[in-house]
């Protein structure tokens, strides 16, 4: 674990350990292993844009 990381997880230090384990885990995996970043992207959009119109046909132009 390099030290960047060390100095990000110390910011969360009341935390459960599980969580603290689980945020140790994404930012020491893939590209930006140890540098302290990691990229989320939301994926759960079905309340704005439900699957009845991502699937649907698309209109007539």
């Amino acid at each position: 674990m390099t030290q960047r990381v060390k100095e990000i997880l110390s910011w969360y230090g009341s935390d459960n350990p599980g969580t603290l384990t689980n945020l140790a885990r994404l930012m020491n995996h893939g590209r930006l292993a140890g540098t302290g970043k990691f990229v989320i992207l939301s994926v759960d959009q079905g309340f704005e844009h439900g699957p009845a119109r991502s699937f649907a046909p698309n209109p007539p132009a």
